[in-house]
Formats: C-alpha cells, structure tokens, sequence
C-alpha cells in the first residue's frame, strides 16, 4: 500500500527538500496468517539515487511482487529499494513463523545502539546553533552537518566551536563535483571531524581516492556503495574508509549485512544510514546496526523528529542511544488504524 506521512519540519540536503514522506508498504501474509512487513523508502524525487517513490509503487504491485506470487525471479537490480521492501518482509514473516527476531538471525549484539542526529541544511547559522543545542540537550554526543558548497567551513567552525565536546561529521551528497580542489580540504581537516561523507557524486571514485590520498579526515561513502562489490572497490582504491550501510540502497538486509562484514574484514569502519524510514523501515535497518560490524554510531533517527505520528508505535532516543527493537520478525508493526489515516492507494495481490 502506499501511504504518505507529512514530515514534522522540511529536510533538507544537498539533493532537495522532503515536506512529505510517500513511501509504500508491503504485507505479505502466509496461508497460516503469519504476516511480514517491509518498506520501500525511495524519496519523492531523484537525486539521491534514480529510483523515486511513484515508480517503486509501480514496479512492486506491476511486477515484482506479481513475480514472487508466481514463484519466479523477483530481485530487480534497477530498482533495489523496492526490491529491499520484498525482501524485508519475506525475513519478517519467516522470523515470525519460527519465533525469532530479525536482529538475533542476523547475529546482532547488541539491544540498543549509539545514533547520530543529523541536522539539514537550514537558512542561518543561529539556526543551525539552535538545532545542534536541542540534539546535545537530548543526549547526542555525535552530530552530523548537511553541508554543499557554500556552506561548509563556516558552519561546520561554528558547531565545532560551541560544541567542542562532541564527535562532528559532515555529508556533502555528492555536491561537490568540480573536481578534488574544489573542496576546502584544509580547512575541513583542521575542524577534527569523525568523517566526509559524500564528497563527490556517486560515479567519481577517482574524485573521493584523491581527497582520502591527501586528506587526514576519513571519506566515507554512501551514495556510491550499491553493492558488496562497490564497497569492496571504494576500499581498495583509497575511495573510502568508511562505509554507510543502507539496506534499501543495497536491495535488502542480506546485502547490507554483506557490506558490514566486508568493511570488518577490509578494517574499515561502518554503520547504517537512515532513510527518513517510517518505523517498519527503520526497524528492519536497526537489526542492521546492531551487527559487531557496525563500529560507528547509526544515523537512523527516532520516530518524532520525523512525524508527529509514525505508522507503528514509536522508535525513540534515549540518552543518545536508540533502541533495536526486540520482538519477533522486525519487532514493529503497523497499527491499523494509521495505515488507514496515510494510505492513499493499495493493491490486494494473490497467487
């Protein structure tokens, strides 16, 4: 079903401004009446990747999910998001027929994880020190900045300065696209951040080799990470050495737990990002962060500093630690009575 919930305040970021999250929900229900959940968190426009919202709505009710009833080949790489909705729900039911949490199938160690807010682009500097004071009061002791050129260096000094206590990161989206010396290195290493990420478009592994040649701080990448193999690749050309791990990027949870043991095994760091998930999909991605191979805080963030009202019960911070949910399958389910407030269109499909 597809279902669209108005963001508590615009996000911004390099790629665009969300107002509104539309996102599409699987159900899938076994013929003992086990039922299996999954999201499909492609934004509303392209940017951050090719695959929107509207054609990922489209492809699962019009072809993938049509597939899967009939037994055949469902996977799409075109469109792994939607592929990633299929492919959580499947684990979600199988977790709930045996019993079992998604996380503990996965090797999860731990119940709850360390998260760091992220703060968008906004208008002003009193702004963006306002944003960053509520999230340290909340307990976060990691913060990552929005930035695109233009605003970078000035931002970045002010939190470092009124904040010196706390780990500081930076994500461009791939903003900065006129080459290596486009990009303030200097100025930016001298601020001590955690990590860069996305400094360049998602293509321009060259770009990010020689920033991370020449650069003290880490490059992580996200955008350019579709695959085990593009980690892998990203790693061993001096791309990245640190990965964000997102399972609807990847095409589902199997991928992404791929991408968090080859980073171990490659001695590179990693954690999960967040998609401005509702909570099926967020849950589903901190099983994820849970894994030993996640050695970096998640940037997956609670419930209401999203919506005002999620689709499940809500997924909150606290003391800088958000919790992974421990029931069987994703351990969250929609309520009723919200899939029936948001949805704008569903799609009953049988064999």
């Amino acid at each position: 079903m597809l279902v669209r919930l108005p963001l508590r305040t615009p996000f911004t970021s390099a790629h665009g401004t969300e107002t509104v999250r539309e996102v599409t929900i699987v159900k899938l229900v076994a013929e003992d009446g086990v039922t299996g959940w999954g999201e499909c968190s492609s934004l509303g426009a392209p940017g951050y990747a090719a695959e929107i919202g509207t054609a990922s709505w489209d492809a699962l009710r019009g072809e993938i999910v049509p597939a899967l009833l009939a037994g055949g080949s469902w996977r799409d790489p075109s469109r792994p998001m939607a592929s990633a909705a299929v492919d959580t729900a499947l684990a979600d039911l199988d977790c709930r027929s045996r019993h079992e949490s998604l996380a503990a199938r996965l090797g999860g160690s731990r119940s709850w994880v360390e998260t760091c807010a992220v703060i968008g682009l906004v208008p002003s500097l009193d702004e963006l020190l306002a944003a960053a004071s509520a999230r340290v009061a909340d307990g976060y002791r990691h913060l990552k900045l929005k930035i695109r050129p233009g605003w970078d260096v000035e931002p970045l000094r002010a939190v470092r300065e009124h904040f010196p206590q706390v780990s500081l990161a930076a994500d461009a989206n791939g903003s900065y696209d006129d080459g290596g010396a486009a990009f303030p290195a200097a100025a930016v290493d001298s601020l001590g951040l955690a990590y860069l990420e996305q400094p360049f478009p998602a293509g321009r592994l060259d770009l990010a080799a020689e920033l991370g040649a020449r650069a003290a701080t880490p490059i992580a990448l996200d955008e350019s990470i579709g695959s085990v193999e593009a980690a892998r690749r990203a790693v061993q050309t001096g791309a990245a050495r640190v990965l964000n791990v997102k399972p609807a990027r990847l095409g589902g949870i199997g991928a992404a737990c791929e991408v968090c043991e080859a980073a171990a095994g490659l001695g590179v760091d990693a954690f999960v990002g967040g998609m401005l998930e509702t909570g099926v999909g967020r849950a589903a991605a901190l099983a994820v962060a849970s894994l030993p191979g996640c050695s970096l805080p998640t940037d997956l963030g609670p419930s209401s500093r999203y919506f005002v009202q999620d689709l499940t019960e809500p997924i909150e911070v606290c003391g800088g630690r958000i919790p992974v949910p421990g029931g069987e399958g994703i351990g969250v389910a929609p309520l009723p009575e919200r899939l029936a407030s948001f949805r704008v269109d569903h799609a009953v499909l049988r064999p």
